[in-house]
C-alpha cells in the first residue's frame, strides 16, 4: 500500500475526528462522507491507511462476545450508508456530465472563434484582392488614357493633312454626286447572312457608320443603312449580284472614300462598338456591391465572371435603357445558388425595392476589368425584376404559399406552347435572417410532366398577369433545360480552365503606324469581326479558329424563309438534303434567341 500524496491536512483531520467520535464508522462510509464534504473520492484502502497511521484501527481478530448478551444488528445505519453511497455515485456522474458538457461548450466556442477568425481572414483577403484589382484597373485605365490621347493626337495630325489636301484640291468643299438609293439585297434577309446581320444588331456599328456618313454629307433623306449593309456583306454576295447593282455600289463606295477623314471616323466607330461588357458593378446605397454579367444571366458575388457571358457594349446599353429608363423589368435567367440564395441576391432584391437600400451607381467593366463607363442611378426609384428558380433549388429555403391550376400559354413568335399556373412563394436566408415574398407562375411544357421552372417577380399580381410575366421571361429565355445545361457547362469550363481562356479582341482593327486603312478595308475587317463574333459566342466550342470561307459553306449560304408578324419575325432555315451541321445550327439559333435580336426596322427576330 503506497503513501497518499497531495491530501490536505483538513481532510485527514476530518477523517480522524469522525473515526474518533464514532469508532464504528466503516472505511466505506468515511469515503462517502469525504466525498460529500470535500468532493474528493478516496479509496477504502487510503482511508484505512490514514486510520492505521493514527492508531485508531480496531485490533486484529474478532472481538469476543459478552456472554448471555445478544445485540441485534442496526438496520437503519446500514440503509443510510447505502443511500449515501447512491447519492455519492449520482453526484459523481453529475459532476462527470457537467465536466463533459463544459468541455463540449468550450470546444464549440473555440470552433466558433476559429470560424469567425477564418471569415475575417477571408474578408481581409477579399478586400485586399479588390484593392489590388482597383489599383491595377486604375493603372491600366491611366495607360489606356495615355494611349488614347496618343492615338487621338495622331488622328488629328492625319485629319489636318487630309483637310489641307482636300482644301487644295477642292477649295469649295466636297459635294456629293451619287444618290444613295441602292435597293436592298434580297439575299441579306433570305440567306444565312442574316446570322451576321443579327450579330451586327447587337454590336451596332453599321447604323452608326451610316449616321456618320450622312452627317459628313449633310443629308437627311437617304437610306444609307441599306447601302452600308450591302457594302459590308458584298464579299459574300458578289457572285450572286447583278453587274448594274455592283456598279452602283462601287460608285457609292468611291464617294464615301472621298469624304474627308471618313476612314478615321469609321475606324473609331468599329473600335468602340467592338468593346465588350464583361460585368456591371452595382454600388448600393448601404455600401454593398452586386455584380451582373453582360448577358443578364444572374447575380454574382465578384467580377470574375466567365468570358462567355460578355455582351457588346451597344447591346448592353439597350438592356440598361430598357431596365433603367423605360421602366421595364430586369429579366434574369435564374437566381444564383443551389442550397440557398446567395446574400448578394437578397441585397439585389432589396435594392430593387428601394427601401432599406437602393442602386446608386452602375459601373461597366471590360474583359480586362477596365472601367468602360459609369452610369448614375435614381436612388429613389423602385425597379422590377423577373427571374427563374429550378425545382431542385433552395428546397429548404422556399415555401409555396399558393398554386393554381395549369393552363395553356401559346408563344406566337416562336410557334410553341407552354402551360402555366399562378404561384406565390417565399424565399428565406436562415443565416442572414432575410425573407422575400414573390408571385409568379410555375411552368411546364406539357400537362403530364412535373414543373420545369418557376418564374417569380416583385411585380404585384394586379400590375402584371402571370401570362405577361411568362411571356416576358420565355421570349427572352425560351430554351429552359438546354439553356441551363449550356450555362452550367460554361461556368464549369471557366472554373477549371480559366487560365487558358481567351476572349474576343478587336486589336487587329487598329491602324498600323505606317498605314491608314481605307473605308473598303475597314468594312471588310468589320465583316470578319462579325463572323468572329458568331464563331466565338453563338456556335459550340471548336469554331473559334475556323475560316470565313468554311462558315460561308456551312451556314451563310443557307436559304431562309421569313414569317413576318406585326412585331416579330420567325426565320426558318431551309436545309439541303443530308445537311451535316443541323446540330450546330440548332445550337446557334437557340443562343441567338436568348439575345433579343432586333433589326433596325424594330422587328424582333426568332431563329428556328
Amino acid at each position: 500500500m503506497g503513501v497518499i500524496y497531495k491530501l490536505k491536512p483538513e481532510v485527514k483531520d476530518f477523517i480522524l475526528a469522525q473515526k474518533g467520535n464514532n469508532p464504528a464508522l466503516s472505511c466505506r462510509k468515511l469515503t462517502a462522507l469525504v466525498l460529500d464534504n470535500f468532493k474528493i473520492e478516496l479509496s477504502k484502502s487510503s482511508i484505512n491507511m490514514i486510520i492505521k497511521e493514527a492508531g485508531l484501527s480496531a485490533p486484529i481478530g474478532r472481538t469476543p462476545r459478552k456472554k448471555k448478551q445478544h445485540i441485534a444488528m442496526p438496520k437503519l445505519p446500514v440503509l443510510l450508508e447505502d443511500v449515501s453511497s447512491q447519492e455519492a455515485e449520482a453526484a459523481r456522474k453529475a459532476a462527470v456530465e457537467n465536466q463533459a458538457r463544459a468541455e463540449a461548450e468550450k470546444r464549440a466556442q473555440e470552433e466558433a472563434e476559429k470560424e469567425d477568425l477564418r471569415r475575417k481572414e477571408e474578408e481581409k483577403a477579399r478586400k485586399a484582392e479588390e484593392e489590388r484589382m482597383v489599383k491595377e484597373t486604375a493603372e491600366k485605365l491611366k495607360q489606356a488614357q495615355f494611349e488614347e490621347e496618343k492615338r487621338k493626337s495622331k488622328e488629328e495630325e492625319v485629319r489636318k493633312v487630309e483637310e489641307e489636301k482636300e482644301a487644295s484640291l477642292c477649295p469649295g468643299g466636297v459635294k456629293s454626286t451619287v444618290a444613295f438609293n441602292v435597293e436592298r439585297f434580297p439575299q441579306i434577309d433570305n440567306t444565312g447572312i442574316i446570322l451576321l446581320k443579327a450579330a451586327d444588331s447587337m454590336i451596332g456599328a453599321s447604323q452608326r457608320i451610316a449616321a456618320a456618313v450622312k452627317n459628313r454629307l449633310g443629308r437627311t433623306e437617304d437610306d444609307l443603312s441599306t447601302v452600308i449593309e450591302n457594302l459590308i456583306y458584298l464579299p459574300l454576295l458578289k457572285e450572286k449580284t447583278e453587274q448594274p447593282v455592283l456598279d452602283k455600289l462601287s460608285a457609292c463606295l468611291k464617294e464615301i472614300e472621298g469624304i474627308k477623314v471618313m476612314n478615321l471616323d469609321i475606324l473609331r466607330i468599329i473600335t468602340l462598338c467592338l468593346q465588350e461588357v464583361r460585368c456591371v458593378r452595382m454600388i448600393l446605397s448601404d455600401g454593398e456591391n452586386v455584380y451582373l454579367d453582360g448577358q443578364m444571366y444572374s447575380v454574382w458575388s465578384s467580377p470574375h465572371i466567365p468570358y462567355d457571358f460578355v455582351s457588346p457594349i451597344h447591346n448592353f446599353k439597350k438592356y440598361i435603357n430598357k431596365y433603367f429608363n423605360e421602366g421595364r423589368p430586369f429579366v434574369l435567367f435564374n437566381a444564383p445558388g443551389y442550397d440557398m440564395p446567395s446574400p448578394e441576391f437578397f441585397n439585389f432584391l432589396a435594392a430593387c425595392e428601394a427601401q432599406s437600400s437602393s442602386i446608386s451607381n452602375t459601373i461597366l467593366y471590360g474583359n480586362k476589368f477596365n472601367e468602360l463607363e459609369v452610369i448614375p442611378m435614381d436612388v429613389s426609384k423602385k425597379r422590377s425584376f423577373i427571374f427563374g428558380i429550378w425545382p431542385w433549388q433552395f428546397t429548404e429555403c422556399r415555401k409555396v404559399k399558393n398554386i393554381g391550376q395549369f393552363r395553356r400559354l401559346h408563344l406566337e413568335a416562336q410557334e410553341s406552347d407552354f402551360y402555366i399556373a399562378d404561384i406565390e412563394m417565399s424565399l428565406s436566408h436562415p443565416r442572414l435572417g432575410k425573407q422575400a415574398s414573390l408571385a409568379g407562375c410555375a411552368v411546364k411544357t406539357s400537362l403530364d410532366e412535373k414543373t420545369r421552372l418557376v418564374i417569380l417577380s416583385n411585380i404585384a399580381p394586379g400590375d402584371k398577369s402571370s401570362e405577361e410575366l411568362a411571356l416576358t421571361y420565355l421570349n427572352h429565355w425560351p430554351n429552359l433545360d438546354e439553356a441551363f445545361q449550356d450555362y452550367s457547362h460554361k461556368i464549369e469550363l471557366f472554373t477549371y480552365a480559366a487560365n487558358s481562356q481567351r476572349f474576343f479582341s478587336a486589336e487587329k482593327l487598329n491602324p498600323q503606324l505606317d498605314h491608314v486603312l481605307s473605308v473598303e478595308e475597314l468594312l471588310r475587317n468589320y465583316l470578319l469581326a462579325l463572323d468572329a463574333y458568331v464563331r466565338w459566342y453563338l456556335l459550340p466550342s471548336g469554331y473559334t479558329d475556323k475560316e470565313l470561307i468554311l462558315m460561308k459553306e456551312r451556314f451563310y449560304n443557307l436559304e431562309l424563309q421569313l414569317t413576318r408578324g406585326s412585331e416579330s419575325c420567325l426565320a426558318g432555315f431551309v436545309l439541303p438534303p443530308e445537311y451535316a451541321f443541323a446540330k450546330d445550327l440548332g445550337y446557334l439559333c437557340r443562343r441567338l434567341n436568348e439575345k433579343e435580336v432586333v433589326f433596325s426596322e424594330g422587328i424582333k427576330v426568332y431563329f428556328k
